[in-house]
């Protein structure tokens, strides 16, 4: 077995990709690997010589979410064994997308509406509805592109702009940097994210180069939640979580830097429907975002996204499987999946 390892860090240079865990395992383990980079010209007959493409695509570069996909399942299409598959990456950074594909086998979700022409959008709000109620882009993380509409002034604008100009879905820096202060209580905890600032201005040249979003307009309805979210992760048949702790004075949590570890939150509901989930919908590895419903004590899925950083999970120091036991060793997402082509 051959595997192929993309790298291009002129386009993408970020220090949680997943590409070094893989290299790094082949090495250790003598596995037989190459690294090529997936924007060559001649990449279709390169991986002709390969039985396995590994590709941590991301959200927060332009090339690499328009066309990652597309060599991937060309990919599958060859023979290859790829790394996300069309299962696992079809839908990742789009939220509508999910929304759809969880609604088809009726997952615990928010509801929610959209509209895909300014007139309907409007006659939406010309009633009394279900406000607060959450504005979405398409795209973003980290609650980048997250907004929440309290009156019909706010709803008015809102639509005004993404049916108009549109929205620009780049995070905001003073956005991440106040949130990301606010949330250290530790020296260490600031140091290691004054660590991750090249990370992060990495991550926001990207992510300039994208156009506004236009076009549509994505609600869901506000869930009053227990003051957390839960990011739950499913590979391999392991489950490993973190939960983020709402910023002060805000409705959201993840991307705000305030994580524990309180493995007493994780009920066995949520472990059972992220496995459901995994298993039904043929996920390779998938990371869910869950709350709590404050109201009904039961979990909805707000998100899913393949990608995730691994480093955060591996700190948890464990993972429980589909019977519920508890194993006292570090979920490695990356390491997974590399293992899951070459033990068989």
């Amino acid at each position: 077995m051959k595997i192929a390892i993309h790298q291009n860090k002129e386009i993408f240079n970020h220090s949680t990709m997943w590409d070094r865990v893989w290299i790094e395992y082949c090495e250790k383990n003598n596995i037989d690997y190459e690294i090529v980079n997936c924007f060559s010209n001649d990449i279709i007959k390169q991986l002709e010589e390969f039985d396995v493409l590994l590709w941590h695509f991301s959200h927060y570069s332009l090339p690499e979410m328009k066309f990652a996909r597309s060599i991937l399942i060309t990919a599958e299409k060859m023979g290859l064994k790829v790394f996300p598959d069309t299962n696992t990456a079809w839908h990742f950074d789009d939220k509508l997308s999910q929304t759809y594909l969880l609604e088809s086998i009726n997952a615990p979700i928010p509801k929610s509406w959209r509209f895909y022409s300014k007139k309907s959008a409007i006659k939406f709000f010309e009633k009394d509805n279900e406000l607060p109620i959450v504005a979405k882009l398409i795209s973003g993380s980290g609650s980048n592109n997250v907004s929440l509409i309290n009156d019909k002034k706010q709803a008015m604008k809102y639509i005004n702009k993404i049916f108009g100009k549109g929205i620009d879905p780049t995070p905001s820096l003073l956005y991440k940097s106040k949130s990301n202060l606010s949330s250290s209580k530790k020296i260490t905890t600031f140091l290691k994210r004054v660590k991750r600032i090249p990370d992060f201005l990495e991550s926001l040249r990207n992510a300039s180069e994208f156009n506004n979003e236009r076009g549509y307009l994505y609600l869901q309805e506000f869930i009053p939640n227990e003051g957390y979210d839960l990011k739950v992760v499913v590979v391999n048949n392991k489950l490993s979580f973190l939960a983020r702790d709402v910023r002060k004075g805000d409705f959201r949590a993840s991307g705000g830097g305030s994580i524990n570890y309180n493995k007493s939150i994780i009920s066995q509901e949520i472990r059972d429907l992220a496995f459901r989930i995994t298993e039904e919908l043929g996920f390779q590895c998938m990371g869910y975002d869950f709350i709590i419903n404050s109201s009904t004590n039961k979990p909805v899925i707000v998100e899913i996204s393949y990608g995730f950083s691994h480093k955060a999970q591996i700190e948890l120091g464990g993972y429980w499987d589909k019977k519920g036991n508890w194993y006292e060793v570090p979920l490695n997402a990356p390491e997974e999946i590399i293992k899951s082509f070459t033990y068989k």
